[in-house]
């Protein structure tokens, strides 16, 4: 298989527009893109690949970690592990982005552009004749209506962050101007990973949606199809706008906490796909022989810290934590040594950021010194949660964490293990924590990083507010010229080795892993499936 790197997108200028009026790359960076295959049948040492042209028919078995909090797109997490793929295949996409090229693509929609040099108006055109599957019109209407639910605080989206302060206008029909609080020349992004999925406003006002999702996907979930923590069963829609899509009679998702079991269950037959963040994980599918499309992205596993109150709240707790452990010794313990130690929230190899700036970390002489100031020797307790999602992986992070920390005089720290669904709420919609086990990817700083870190963002992980940051990121945020963004992201970088609101043990990747039987793979955003392009061999 042929190995690229993940998709910061190469830089263009906003009015440098395709046709179609999507970003259309004027230059393939050696550093960006998925894993790129071709052909079909097994590479070289027998394993499958990802491109081919299915037959029509068949059922897919996906595997996932944890359970949906809601099928709507206001509670689901759009998250690779969480909720993305079941939201790609109930509603489909207005916009994706491919890792590959590090464009934005069209799905629903016609086109996304900038009305103005400022890049704080633009205009949505969506295609003609969609519907969603109760028969109500994909209209710009409908987007207008999701959108301003997501901006409602009442609602509690988990995409709130990105509507915030949208303006929206039904210009006719199939188009939508919007105007945003502030200049961003990347608002396409923003789309593609938090506003893409839009559901009928009639099933929205019947106020069951989260149990009963109406889309306009590729599949569609019939009565009684959906048994909770086990199988979520959708069957192909036979109205689907696009020609000859989707080739699979029916998807059925189920739920596996254990990212090993998963492997092993594609490799004995017992299901078909899934999408992993575990490095062990991805390592035994390419021992066991099974196909793999790999995503080597930004961000990564890390502890993220309440900045704002509670035991973290000084820098100089954040820090020693930071000195008194090691992401080499997360990686060999517990992944096996088959990931890659971060160096901090950009990835590696990343044109946007500076490779010579690595955030602090193991150093215990530097952490018991830090652990001396903030506990006065000891004698005032530092006392922590640290909340993770109850998975194999996490509970032994947690464990090394709990015993290396505890090990420091006056400092106490136990873990509180929830489901996946209570963690994500708990961590992200509440934001009530001390200190959590987090994993954000990053196919691009944009829009994720500036939710991210971004003062007073609804998305913000860590409640951390600093001035240069802010400065920095909208800096970034408002070009779309690749020195300037590198620019500015140093300067984030600088901050946050200072500050460390989060530390980053793992860099992040995303593996599709599926079987010998299954052909037109292809992955999307952070490492979702494109469900109307995936099905089984001919």
């Amino acid at each position: 298989m042929v190995h690229a790197r993940p998709s910061h997108r190469p830089s263009h200028r906003p009015s440098r527009r395709s046709p179609g009026g999507f970003r259309k790359p004027l230059l393939l960076l050696a550093t960006a893109g998925l894993v790129l295959v071709s052909g079909c049948g097994s590479d070289s040492q027998g394993r499958p690949l990802a491109a081919g042209t299915p037959r029509q028919g068949g059922a897919l078995t996906v595997l996932l970690p944890g359970e949906a909090r809601g099928l709507d797109p206001f509670s689901a997490s759009y998250i690779n592990v969480t909720d993305g793929n079941r939201m790609a295949a109930l509603y489909d996409m207005l916009v994706w982005t491919n890792p590959s090229t590090g464009s934005v693509e069209p799905q629903v929609a016609d086109r996304l552009t900038a009305k103005d040099a400022t890049s704080k108006t633009w205009q949505l055109v969506l295609r003609p004749g969609i519907k969603f599957t109760d028969g109500e019109p994909y209209d710009a209407a409908a987007v207008k209506a999701n959108w301003d639910l997501h901006a409602d605080p009442a609602v509690q989206s988990v995409q709130r962050a990105a509507a915030a302060g949208l303006m929206t206008r039904v210009v006719d029909p199939l188009t939508l101007e919007v105007t945003l609080p502030q200049p961003n020349a990347n608002f396409d992004r923003m789309v593609a990973r938090h506003l893409s999925f839009i559901a009928s406003p009639k099933a929205i006002a019947g106020g069951k949606l989260a149990e009963n999702p109406v889309g306009a996907g590729p599949f569609m979930l019939r009565a009684g199809n959906w048994v909770k923590n086990q199988t979520l069963t959708l069957d192909r829609n036979p109205g689907y706008w696009k020609s000859g899509a989707p080739y699979l009679d029916r998807v059925v998702f189920k739920v596996d906490p254990d990212p090993m079991h998963e492997v092993a269950a594609i490799k004995d037959g017992e299901a078909d796909v899934t999408i992993t963040v575990d490095p062990l994980a991805a390592a035994a599918a390419e021992r066991d022989g099974l196909g793999t499309s790999q995503m080597l992205l930004s961000g990564g596993q890390m502890l993220s810290f309440n900045t704002a109150k509670g035991p973290f709240a000084q820098s100089e707790a954040r820090r020693a934590v930071a000195y008194a452990l090691s992401g080499e010794t997360i990686n060999n313990e517990v992944f096996q040594g088959t990931g890659t130690v971060a160096r901090g929230i950009f990835g590696a190899n990343t044109p946007l950021a500076s490779i010579q700036l690595a955030a602090p970390g193991n150093d215990p002489a530097t952490a018991a010194q830090l652990f001396d100031q903030v506990t006065a020797g000891g004698t005032r307790q530092l006392a922590a949660t640290l909340i993770i999602p109850d998975t194999p992986a996490t509970v032994r992070i947690a464990e090394y964490v709990r015993t290396t920390l505890n090990k420091y005089p006056g400092v106490s720290i136990s873990v509180e293990a929830l489901d996946l669904p209570t963690f994500i709420h708990r961590a992200n919609v509440e934001q009530r924590f001390d200190v959590k086990v987090d994993q954000v990817w990053l196919d691009d700083p944009e829009p994720g990083l500036f939710g991210l870190l971004s003062g007073g963002n609804a998305g913000n992980c860590c409640f951390y507010n600093d001035p240069e940051v802010n400065d920095a990121l909208t800096d970034a945020r408002q070009t779309s010229d690749v020195e300037a963004r590198r620019n500015a992201y140093t300067r984030v970088q600088v901050a946050l080795n200072r500050d460390m609101p989060m530390w980053v043990y793992q860099e992040a990747v995303a593996v599709g892993v599926f079987s010998s039987k299954v052909t037109g793979v292809q992955m999307f955003n952070d490492g979702v499936f494109m469900f109307d392009r995936i099905g089984m061999k001919r």
